[in-house]
């Protein structure tokens, strides 16, 4: 498909991106490389956003959904500067905020003003009925208990539902025991936090999304008409013997052991590998077929998963110089091992 997007394909393209926090470096920087593919296929006016028809994202990952969904967007390349370059900003504090937090255990490790003005000047202040493709950002309704969606389609029939770019960005975003909850003006009374609660990988959520959809396009939607492009942000596992987490009260599922808050870890870990192994069950496994072994989970036809392997635990706000250049390692050596499912897809998308 030309980057016009004159004439739609049979398939119904998806593109998720996970939550992650700093870790999102690594889905920018493999979105950048499938974009250079495309530009080189279709010239450098060729955006992503012109070869799929829906974005999905959470927390880092809706960040990411919102840039490349904007009017105008940043060449997937620019969304590495807003790891590298606001990364630094968005996760600093000093030490009175670091005691008045208690390190995060009794409130909020940061404020989100940084976080705020980083998406301002990189997403700009419009709203989502304004976005270019269809889009699907998680949060979670804490005052009503249940999950809530930002959805362009519903912007466009409902001016209610047209939130703000900012409004959406920071409710994806408010990362449990990091970031303060955000209370929308059009849903005031309301706290919202981030989605990887209860969706760290958004694909199974976009799925059914677009199966629920009954106005055209596109309605009347089946499994068989979908392609899916997942991106993880790196996955270190950490475990803890029975001993340990036998132990742990309110404080120690908070701040125990391992990079990020146990019990966060476990939500992210376990909604995303959950999504990525049903996913690849309602897509890619042949039925009556025995179960898949893991190196063949997320590998297509119409269900690709990059997920780069990490050497070391790394928390979600260590945007270091150092963890910065081990986080773009393992994006290029996630791109160079998967070059050939990368140029298989780029391929597909623009085949006329």
């Amino acid at each position: 498909m030309s980057p016009s997007g004159a004439e739609q394909p049979e398939e119904f393209r998806i593109f998720c991106v996970d939550g992650g926090g700093i870790r999102g470096l690594i889905s920018a920087l493999v979105t950048a490389k499938i974009e250079q593919l495309l530009r080189e296929r279709d010239g450098d006016a060729a955006r992503i956003a012109d070869y799929f028809h829906l974005f999905a994202g959470t927390s880092t990952g809706g960040l990411i959904a919102l840039a490349l969904t904007r009017p105008e967007p940043p060449s997937a390349d620019e969304l590495a500067g807003f790891y590298t370059e606001d990364g630094p900003k968005i996760f600093d504090r000093g030490l009175m905020q670091e005691l008045g937090s208690g390190w995060g255990t009794l409130a909020p490790k940061y404020d989100n003003g940084p976080l705020r003005e980083a998406v301002r000047r990189r997403l700009g202040d419009g709203h989502l009925g304004k976005a270019t493709k269809d889009l699907l950002v998680t949060s979670y309704d804490m005052t009503s208990a249940q999950p809530f969606f930002f959805k362009r389609w519903k912007a466009l029939e409902n001016p209610d539902w047209d939130f703000s770019i900012v409004d959406a960005a920071l409710s994806t975003a408010a990362a449990p025991t990091y970031f303060p909850c955000h209370e929308p003006e059009k849903l005031k009374g309301h706290a919202l936090v981030d989605g990887g609660v209860f969706a760290g990988n958004p694909t199974i959520a976009a799925i059914a999304e677009a199966l629920g959809r009954s106005s055209d396009p596109p309605a009347g939607l089946d499994l068989k008409d979908m392609l899916v492009v997942s991106i993880g942000t790196g996955e270190f596992s950490t475990g803890f013997p029975p001993s340990e987490v036998r132990g742990w009260g309110d404080l120690g599922w908070i701040a125990g052991g391992g990079a990020d808050p146990p019990i966060l870890s476990a939500m992210l870990g376990g909604s995303s590998d959950g999504a990525d192994y049903w996913t690849h069950m309602l897509l890619n496994h042949e039925r009556g077929k025995g179960l898949p072994e893991a190196a063949e989970i997320g590998r297509g036809d119409r269900y690709f998963r990059f997920q780069a392997p990490l050497a070391e635990a790394i928390q979600m706000d260590d945007a270091s110089p150092a963890t910065l250049q081990l986080l773009t390692e393992a994006a290029e050596e996630l791109i160079e091992n998967r070059g050939a499912e990368i140029a298989q897809i780029v391929e597909g998308l623009t085949r006329l």
